[in-house]
């Protein structure tokens, strides 16, 4: 009688603490709204991503860098997202990303709305104060992406 109960409860604190911790649940490789693959990895305890590809293939450049000596350096392989710390229900928060279109890093957070599907959101002191987008999960099959650089 007492061996079924001590399985039981075993099995209950291993099935806890297994879904108590999702937050590896944002590690992948996500492509962007405008086409580029971000791998989130873990980093101690924070998550990072940075660029591994594009749908297209086409090589793009840090032409909007503050710092005019990177201006001519491809993007592939610089971070973009950092020190992401998970907050619990799919989320993760204070961190910051850096938008190549402009040349600024921002506030971000993060948040799965499913599985495969990532809010990625950009925000300057208040999250009100910014802008989302939507990244969707891609497979290590996905055309054009650089394996060699993957975590």
């Amino acid at each position: 009688m007492i061996k079924p109960l001590i399985s039981a409860a075993l099995l209950g604190v291993c099935a806890v603490s297994w879904a108590a911790d999702d937050s590896h649940a944002i590690e992948g490789v996500w492509e962007t709204k405008t086409g580029g693959y971000v791998q989130i990895y873990q980093d101690g305890d924070t998550w990072n991503g940075r660029v591994v590809g594009s749908s297209d293939g086409v090589a793009r450049y840090d032409e909007n860098n503050p710092d005019e000596s990177k201006r001519d350096r491809r993007l592939l392989g610089v971070t973009v997202l950092r020190d992401l710390k998970y907050a619990g229900d799919q989320t993760w928060e204070d961190g910051s990303i850096y938008s190549p279109d402009n040349g600024k890093t921002y506030s971000a957070k993060a948040r799965l709305t499913d599985p495969d599907t990532l809010e990625a959101r950009g925000y300057i002191g208040v999250s009100l104060l910014g802008r989302s987008q939507t990244w969707h999960r891609v497979g290590e099959d996905a055309p054009h992406l650089h394996k060699d650089l993957l975590k």
